[in-house]
């Protein structure tokens, strides 16, 4: 079980049907609930439970795509786990915070990596 309430990352040029993918790599059944132009609602299935994840597509510019894991039944202890699966995956620039939310906190740092697994951290939105 993980540490976090929830877990939500960023992948920049990923279509859904590669998130799709990644989801069903990791999940026994992925269930769609809802899917419009942008906003697609899924009920994940697997060894931790059942997860609600919403997916946005250009929730940021119209590059990026936000996956949020609503619940924390995932196969990931937190948000950076899990943007370096999605990378692992699809070779794709993915972002998430740099640490879990709590008050006080800068929450424009993020952690990044790129598509050929560099990491880094950056000031976001400002970096799209």
């Amino acid at each position: 079980m993980n540490n976090v309430e929830d877990i939500e990352i960023y992948a920049k040029d990923l279509s859904l049907e590669m998130i799709q993918k990644w989801l069903t790599a990791h999940f026994d059944t992925v269930e769609t609930l809802g899917s419009g132009k942008k906003v697609h609602d899924f009920l994940l299935h697997g060894q931790e439970g059942s997860t609600p994840i919403m997916i946005v597509e250009g929730a940021v510019g119209k590059a990026w795509t936000s996956i949020w894991f609503k619940s924390n039944k995932t196969p990931w202890s937190d948000d950076i786990a899990c943007a370096k699966s999605l990378n692992n995956f699809a070779k794709c620039r993915v972002r998430a915070n740099a640490a879990p939310w709590s008050d006080g906190e800068d929450m424009d740092e993020w952690w990044q990596m790129t598509e050929a697994g560099e990491e880094s951290t950056l000031s976001w939105p400002n970096a799209l």
